[in-house]
């Protein structure tokens, strides 16, 4: 945000970059040492986000992956359910990660921010301030302010971490995250958040790019990516033919104790706390009566 005013919201520096992005060819960069420039700038993020998941050598994070669809507004019912999903995560001492975008992501962010305020009240006196200022397109400034006043009126809030990109280059910065890492890859950024949610996954809506997060997430623990599986979930109105074959994938697979949906976001965090990732161990795996080999896994703690 260096450079923002209220007057000139266009003057951040992030501003500056995704109208550069959009000059040197946006997803298809115009030369080779752009693109070479966009990939060494990604692995630097890489490296940081690395080491901020390692714990930078102290305790590393338990990190949830909240994913939601960037265009809901701030007064819409489903954006204070997602907030109150990451006030209950943050409560519950994990880490909540999303895209970093708008929308249900900010929102996931701002629950977690608040999720040091034991009083809910806190997050109802934020979700007031926004609803002034529901959606980026109208007022850019205006938007921004709304969100910068919740900081100043609420500070001192929790880490979380949002992974956004400029290949949405009209997207705004999602201040609610401790933490931004900002590719301009947008599969490396998707491939990454879905990675990072070490202690499970949960979707909040069923806009086509969630929804390929949600099969990117079951491959992942389908194939026992970084040797764990962890708990997927969806939140909302129930009766969706994508959950049925998510389902399928997961018993067919063996992992179908992992994957539930909820319409209350208290029962899915409960869910999250009871169900811990998976891991499976190294090196032997074990043979059945049958002479079946099955590789052995365990739960951690």
């Amino acid at each position: 945000m260096q450079g923002y005013t209220p007057a000139n919201p266009e003057g951040a520096l992030d501003r500056k970059i995704a109208r550069y992005f959009v000059a040197a060819g946006g997803r298809n960069p115009a030369s080779a040492a752009e693109a070479i420039a966009q990939r060494l700038h990604d692995f630097g993020i890489d490296r940081a986000l690395t080491a901020w998941l390692n714990g930078n050598g102290g305790t590393a994070p338990k990190v949830v992956g909240v994913m939601g669809g960037h265009s809901t507004p701030r007064d819409d019912p489903q954006y204070a359910l997602v907030a109150d999903l990451g006030w209950r995560l943050g409560r519950a001492g994990f880490d909540v990660a999303t895209g970093g975008g708008p929308g249900l992501m900010e929102a996931a962010n701002l629950g977690a921010y608040l999720s040091t305020y034991a009083d809910r009240g806190a997050l109802d006196r934020a979700l007031a301030l926004l609803k002034q200022a529901p959606a980026f397109e109208s007022n850019h400034a205006r938007y921004i302010e709304a969100t910068r006043r919740v900081l100043a009126d609420l500070p001192n809030g929790a880490d979380s971490l949002g992974l956004p990109t400029w290949v949405y280059p009209d997207e705004p910065v999602n201040l609610f995250s401790s933490h931004i890492a900002k590719y301009f890859s947008n599969s490396m950024r998707e491939e990454g958040l879905i990675a990072i949610g070490s202690h499970g996954v949960v979707v909040a809506s069923d806009t086509p790019g969630t929804l390929r997060e949600v099969f990117q997430a079951a491959e992942q623990n389908s194939y026992w990516v970084g040797d764990r599986r962890s708990p997927m979930v969806l939140l909302g109105p129930q009766g969706s033919s994508s959950f049925e074959l998510l389902l399928a994938y997961a018993r067919r697979d063996g992992y179908a104790e992992l994957v539930r949906w909820f319409e209350d976001p208290g029962e899915v965090v409960d869910f999250i706390v009871r169900t811990p990732p998976l891991t499976r161990q190294s090196p032997a795996p074990a043979t059945s009566a049958a002479g079946v080999r099955r590789m052995r896994y365990r739960r951690p703690g």
